[in-house]
């Protein structure tokens, strides 16, 4: 064996011990929410969130495990945070509907016009890096197709222009998606009940209560110590502790 194979084995080996731990821990999570172990099956699966390594489904799992548990706050967390990643996990997205049934502070929403439900509904469909991946293919598409013009001296008439209009377009979904993605932070209420106050303090007003499961949003700029000011669908906003909300990373 080469000396450059060897440095690879070595440098790899604790990789591939990494994987089969997390595989090894996966597994024990499955078979314990099959036997209905739901503690333990929610301790396996945090063992792997501990070791950084994210995937939709295994939050799909975890909240799966915190809803037989009934920590709903817990699950509707798990669950945002699984369509984080993969927006079109349609598993996710029916359960979430069934835990959000629970949350006693849950907002009907008005139905959105049908051009509002199909821009979100493509735009929703894939990641920021997906959207972007797109784009760079379009610029290929349209580099490959002005080379072929100039050397073969043919015209293209149409294909050009299409292929600068789905440039555009997935332009437009790339950056709305990267904007949505780092300039939107939401939380799942967890505690049974919160006042949120005027101020960042326990001695300000009292403005309104919310309950466990509610989603907010949570105000980038207004973070003090401990404290986090959110924001409610009706435009209402209050000061709550931090270690009482679950940020949807």
């Amino acid at each position: 064996m080469s000396g450059h194979k060897l440095i690879l084995l070595i440098l790899s080996f604790p990789l591939f011990a990494i994987q089969e731990n997390i595989d090894q821990h996966y597994k024990e999570g499955l078979k314990a929410y099959k036997n209905n172990q739901y503690d333990l099956a929610i301790q396996e699966f945090e063992t792997i969130l501990d070791s950084n390594w994210l995937s939709s489904q295994l939050y799909y799992n975890l909240g799966n495990a915190y809803y037989q548990n009934e920590n709903i706050a817990d699950a509707i967390w798990a669950y945002e945070s699984s369509l984080i990643l993969s927006p079109n996990h349609k598993d996710s997205k029916y359960n979430l509907k069934l835990a959000n049934l629970k949350v006693k502070d849950r907002l009907d929403l008005p139905v959105p016009p049908i051009y509002l439900k199909w821009y979100m509904a493509i735009k929703e469909r894939y990641t920021p890096s997906v959207w972007l991946n797109f784009t760079l293919f379009f610029f290929l598409l349209l580099s490959c197709s002005l080379t072929f013009s100039r050397l073969f001296k043919i015209t293209l008439k149409y294909i050009p222009g299409i292929l600068i209009t789905f440039i555009f377009i997935s332009i437009f979904f790339t950056l709305n998606a990267i904007y949505a993605e780092n300039s939107i932070n939401q939380g799942i209420i967890n505690s049974v009940s919160i006042e949120a106050r005027s101020e960042p303090n326990l001695i300000s007003t009292r403005l309104f209560e919310v309950h466990e499961g509610l989603k907010v949003k949570v105000l980038a700029n207004q973070k003090y110590e401990s404290w986090v000011k959110i924001e409610l669908l009706d435009g209402k906003t209050g000061w709550i502790e931090r270690d009482l909300i679950l940020l949807i990373q």
